[in-house]
């Protein structure tokens, strides 16, 4: 394929033509009378139009609907919205990135493409995602929050595949605006399902009545025009600091619940309890013989120190109390917007804005994770009791030794603190462009663009993999008797310090200073865009149907964009040594650019006809060349049609592309955490021995293989350079109606279609051990690598190979529904009335392309995700009172009922499920807000949100529950549910 570099160049020209035009501009005195370039630019188009309608159904949130909610953090906002799904958050903890992401109709936010003001917004971390952090967007400046169904690829270029989220971005500013605001969670601690869990384990519970989460926001808006009116500059600044919110605050999240851990026991009543990880406080001790056998699965007993049999019923550890709920955050954003009219034609314009979020992510503590030192029998840390167990004849000879037992070891470092992984993201964004009018029909818009972000990510509280196993095995000083580390007698590490482990208080504040590692990642990611089109109203010409009153629109352009991304583990990140950081965090490097030439087209067909008051045909294209080697073509076509003034009806049809990122591309394989089940785990696995035999178990291991408490098990994770682009093809119909017979009505409904063929992505390791089992598929069961004791989790050689591919597709069908209406009541007030809702029909996984479909509406989980109801709303009634000044607003949020997929017919999803928790009820939340303007300047607002603090959900965790870490957090889906109860906020703000 033959590059060129005459499209970089003429970008880079651009640029310094823009600059060059902008320093001019700022100086030059002229009394020419300025026309401001009136115009409509609709989300999902280049075409300016004479209203705001869209042939793609569009759904808005306003800048008075932001205010009305008190959220200052946009994910919430988004998060509110039927058509969006949870992602990575405020409330989560383990698994966290620091970002927080948008997740279009449940088809992954790496789908969903972020625009501010129209313009693509570049990644958001520097890991090689192609997915943006709207953590950078300043919610102060937002006058609305325009979501697109579908792609969008024709007009954007790449990932608009499940849709678009455009924040459009109050640019020209007069005045001064300061908004302040304080807020906090309350929350009633009774809860009769986990409560009695708590006391029958003996753990404290929280105050009855909890108020956390307090958080404080400030936000400064300056604009004024200058030269006659000719330009404005704006500019804003933005404070936002969240306090933390542990688990430990909450009944429901005090403990780390856990299933009864057979089918049997739970066919049998037995209930959930308080449970945790099997890396507990006192330490799990567990030898294998060289045939497989469990040779001894001991603990050291807290009180008295006796050396005896693990009890899972009282000796797991539960990791839930020092977890993150609501990481702490702060985050500063400021920028600046310049327009000037150089002439009564030409504008150029300039933005700037920089953002810098940090926050914490605490978990339980690091610990020795089932890691295997050899122990020696003359240990002098042992006990007798110890020492007589240990290094029996009889588990001596069944290891083949004579002086030392190789054993698994399991012990939480208590004394050192919870994990802490720290964030500092810092992001750019810097455009320059110019726009204007030709001639009466031709206009133009060419910018360059230039976007980085670069983090700095730090853990602490870990505990290294190498220093644990050099501080286990101790044997006694030559000289002295004393212990002493193996690796300071052979001079391989003579900092080491003993890792007294084998009895209550032995551990040592040397010991654990010694085997704490920190660790520090830092990346940079870059985007840099040129794009330049002209739009031309050929109706001007008379190029125009003689049944229309318009013409013919045209837009055409091209576009050159370039992306890099830079991801640098220290030394002791990629080789995975750090204890519970689920494996090695490898580098990443590398980068694509694509040029690009597209084309749109809109032509009214017929209007002011009877049958026809207006019937317009749109269409679009895009070519795009990558520099990975291949091309992509997009393209729209649509339909829209009013028989009537009264009645709207639309249809469009969209092939949408995402081409694989940068992450997905490069990313070096390693061992990390993947899945959630091994159904042939446990004393009676859910699988039979033949089914497990697919998977690579022998009859010797089958009822043998220990699962895993916490439910995370292995996976090969890594990219692939032969990926290929995903495809698209969306279909939308929609009809609304504004009957001229009820004024101030307006009814939509809009069907989505949304297949996706030759997804880029894991497979999913549940997804792979369920289908070996269910199909005895090679594709799947080679995939299956079990460890020598037949174990997916308690060492780096068990796991299931789950590498980027191309595989199957993705479907997401539904209604969207969308109604508003207004009524003056007399001396009682005006009252508003909009319901925003989304029935779901379809939200379809095909794991490989031509074999089962299952479908996910109505369930959750390890395969699903987060809670998919069916039906899903937000239906606000705003009343604007007789009190000058004074509005009231109630919000209805609904969600509907779901269950675990386990409870599926499908055999894809189908297993053993515990039935207390394997239904979550439908969820109603009622908010309540009140505005009052104290005068011109001054305003108030006050609001409870989750006015009636309803507890979300309970997910235990476990093989026979669906709670996946990440996507779950403290025993519930915390970014789907209003988790922390009552949000209640206080809001001032005044304006000059």
């Amino acid at each position: 394929m033959v590059k060129s570099r005459n499209l970089e160049q003429a970008v880079r020209y651009t640029l310094a033509v823009v600059a060059a035009t902008s320093a001019h501009a700022a100086n030059a005195q002229t009394t020419e009378a300025a026309t401001s370039l009136e115009e409509v630019v609709v989300t999902g188009s280049r075409l300016k139009s004479a209203n705001e309608t869209s042939i793609s159904p569009i759904t808005s949130v306003t800048s008075d609907d932001i205010q009305a909610t008190g959220l200052t953090r946009v994910e919430d906002v988004l998060n509110n919205m039927p058509m969006v799904f949870a992602a990575q958050g405020s409330t989560v903890a383990n698994g966290s990135d620091g970002t927080a992401t948008v997740n279009l109709r449940n088809l992954g936010a790496k789908r969903t493409l972020v625009l501010v003001n129209g313009r693509r917004i570049g990644p958001g971390s520097a890991d090689g995602r192609n997915y943006a952090d709207v953590n950078q967007i300043p919610s102060a400046l937002i006058e609305r929050i325009d979501v697109l169904t579908g792609g969008a690829s024709s007009v954007y270029g790449a990932d608009a595949v499940a849709g678009v989220v455009n924040f459009v971005l109050n640019t020209k500013f007069e005045g001064v605006k300061i908004d302040a605001g304080y807020s906090f969670n309350n929350h009633k601690n009774d809860n009769g399902q986990v409560t009695p869990l708590v006391r029958a384990r003996g753990f404290p519970l929280p105050d009855g009545t909890v108020n956390t989460g307090f958080g404080k926001d400030v936000s400064v808006l300056l604009g004024s025009n200058f030269a006659d009116g000719r330009g404005n500059a704006t500019f804003y600044g933005t404070f936002t600091k969240y306090a933390a919110v542990l688990q430990g605050s909450y009944d429901f999240s005090t403990c780390s619940l856990n299933t009864p851990t057979t089918a049997a026991r739970i066919a049998s009543g037995q209930r959930m309890s308080c449970g945790g990880s099997g890396t507990n406080a006192t330490g799990y001790f567990q030898a294998y013989g060289n045939s497989g056998d469990s040779l001894f699965t001991k603990t050291v007993d807290a009180t008295t120190g006796a050396f005896r049999d693990f009890n899972p019923a009282t000796d797991l550890y539960n990791f839930g109390p020092a977890n993150h709920f609501q990481r702490p955050s702060e985050r500063y954003t400021a920028g600046t917007f310049l327009n000037y009219d150089v002439s009564e034609k030409v504008n150029v314009y300039a933005d700037f804005m920089f953002s810098r979020n940090t926050s914490v992510a605490q978990i339980a503590p690091s610990g020795s994770f089932f890691l295997t030192p050899d122990i020696s029998c003359n240990n002098p840390l042992l006990t007798t009791e110890q020492r007589n167990i240990i290094c029996s004849p009889a588990n001596l000879a069944a290891q083949g030794s004579t002086n030392s037992i190789n054993m698994y070891i399991a012990r939480r470092n208590v004394e050192g603190g919870g994990r802490q992984a720290t964030f500092e993201n810092s992001a750019y964004h810097v455009t320059l462009g110019t726009k204007g009018d030709i001639s009466e029909a031709w206009s133009f818009d060419v910018y360059g663009q230039f976007g980085t972000t670069s983090i700095v990510n730090g853990n602490l509280n870990y505990l290294s993999n190498e220093k644990i196993v050099r501080a286990l095995e101790v044997v006694p000083d030559p000289v002295t008797g004393a212990p002493v580390c193996q690796s300071v007698l052979d001079g391989s590490d003579p900092a080491c310090v003993p890792w007294n482990v084998w009895r209550p208080g032995g551990v040592t504040k040397a010991a654990t200073d010694y085997m704490a590692i920190p660790l520090i990642v830092t990346g940079n990611v870059t985007e840099y865009i040129g794009s330049g089109s002209i739009t031309g109203d050929l109706g001007k010409y008379g190029v125009q149907l003689p049944s229309a009153n318009s013409g013919l629109q045209v837009n055409f352009g091209a576009e050159w964009r370039q992306e890099k991304a830079e991801f640098n583990p220290d030394a002791a990140s990629q080789a995975g040594d750090a204890a519970g950081s689920g494996g090695p965090t490898v580098p990443v490097k590398g980068g694509f650019s694509v040029r690009e030439l597209f084309s749109e087209a809109r032509l009214p067909i017929v209007e002011g006809k009877t049958g026809a008051e207006s019937l317009v045909a749109e269409a679009g294209y895009r070519y795009s060349d990558y520099s990975l080697g291949f091309t992509t073509d997009t393209f729209k076509v649509g339909l829209d049609w009013s028989p009537i003034s009264d009645v709207r009806i639309r249809g469009s049809y969209q092939r949408a592309v995402r081409a694989p990122n940068i992450g997905e591309l490069y990313t070096p394989q390693a061992v990390g955490l993947d899945g959630t089940t091994d159904p042939c785990a446990g004393a009676a696995p859910s699988a039979t021995l033949a089914q497990c035999a697919l998977t690579g178990v022998t009859a010797a291991q089958y009822g043998r293989i220990g699962a895993n408490p916490a439910a995370q098990y292995n996976g090969l994770l890594g990219g692939n350079p032969n990926l290929k682009p995903e495809t698209a093809d969306t279909y939308s119909f929609g009809v609304q109606f504004t009957p001229s017979f009820v004024p101030n009505l307006f009814l939509s409904l809009d069907y989505y279609n949304i297949k996706i063929e030759d997804v880029v992505g894991p497979i999913g390791g549940d997804n792979i051990i369920s289908n070996c089992i269910a199909s005895g598929s090679p594709v799947f069961c080679s995939a299956v690598k079990r460890n020598a004791q037949g174990s997916l989790w308690r060492s780096d050689d068990g796991y299931i190979s789950d590498l980027n591919v191309n595989f199957g597709g993705l479907t997401a069908k539904g209604i969207d529904v969308r109604a508003a209406y207004s009524i003056q009541a007399g001396a009682a007030g005006k009252f508003k009335f909009d319901l925003t809702g989304t029935k779901a029909t379809e939200s379809g996984v095909q794991p490989l392309t031509d074999g089962p479909k299952y479908d996910c509406v109505g369930y959750y989980g390890s395969n699903c995700g987060v809670p998919n109801p069916k039906w899903r709303h937000v239906f606000t009634t705003s009343w604007q009172t007789p009190l000058e000044g004074l509005d009231v607003q109630v919000r209805w949020r609904y969600l509907g009922s779901v269950k675990t997929e386990r409870a599926s017919s499908d055999p894809q999803l189908r297993a053993t499920f515990y039935p207390e928790t394997a239904k979550f009820d439908a969820y109603n939340y009622f908010d309540l807000s009140a505005s009052y303007a104290l005068t011109k300047t001054w305003g108030l607002r006050l609001g409870i949100n989750n006015v009636l603090d309803k507890d979300p959900p309970i997910a235990p965790a476990g093989n026979f529950s669906t709670c996946p870490t990440g996507i779950c957090n403290g025993n519930t889906y915390a970014q789907v549910y209003d988790t922390l109860g009552r949000y209640i906020y206080m809001r001032a703000s005044a304006s000059f």
